[in-house]
């Protein structure tokens, strides 16, 4: 069961810490964020209040430009390290699709679409690569459950954050490893133990059409996505 008092605790500090950002006090924002970190070390109840506790402190942390390097550092760090990289309690509570999601949320924390915004190609791989873990483990603890594999969305949720990052010039995501990721769920649909989803093959082939259109397209962005066989 959700815990509100919690929930509501969290949306507070998402009102705050935007009043904050608007009017250029970061040491506010700083010690926002800082105890809504120790309320989430703290008061975690259930896994439900931890994604949703999770993604607004995401969310939150993306949205700041009144941060100075060092504190956006410091705290992005805090948010990969304490929330979904080390956090003691993330195996415990957190299912596997709910972690590999908030792996991959963080990705946006290590590239900021804006002029002077925060690109770090490498982390935001790192981020990827282990969303892919996560969502390979996922896969192998269904078929040891059930004889099953389960649907691919994962892997097309991440497969859609290769190609966002792909396009905004990450020269870490490269055609070969959106390449490689369209074969593993290709095969991955094609397997007997894999649960038939609907949804997820709609999403999938949905995904396909975009490649295609983008490979079709002239100049520098058809010439990009002309290495991906699809």
């Amino acid at each position: 069961m959700l815990n509100y008092a919690f929930l509501t605790s969290f949306l507070l500090f998402y009102d705050h810490n935007q009043a904050a950002n608007d009017y250029d006090l970061e040491p506010v924002a700083y010690e926002f964020f800082t105890q809504a970190f120790i309320l989430y070390e703290e008061e975690v109840v259930d896994s439900k209040a931890q994604v949703t506790a999770m993604h607004l402190i995401i969310g939150a942390l993306q949205r700041m430009n009144v941060l100075g390097v060092e504190n956006r550092d410091t705290l992005t760090h805090k948010a990969t390290g304490v929330i979904v990289l080390a956090y003691p309690y993330s195996a415990k509570l957190l299912k596997r699709p709910d972690q590999c999601r908030a792996v991959y949320a963080c990705s946006h924390l290590f590239w900021v679409d804006e002029k002077d915004g925060i690109k770090d190609g490498e982390r935001v791989l790192l981020c990827l690569k282990r969303a892919l873990r996560i969502a390979n483990a996922a896969q192998q603890m269904a078929n040891a459950v059930s004889g099953t594999s389960g649907p691919v969305t994962l892997f097309v949720e991440i497969l859609n954050k290769y190609l966002y990052f792909f396009e905004k010039g990450n020269p870490q995501v490269t055609s070969a490893a959106i390449q490689g990721l369209v074969e593993l769920i290709t095969n991955e649909m094609q397997s007997d133990s894999t649960t038939p989803d609907p949804a997820s093959e709609a999403f999938f082939a949905s995904t396909i059409r975009y490649i295609q259109f983008q490979k079709q397209k002239g100049g520098v962005v058809g010439e990009k996505f002309g290495p991906i066989k699809v």
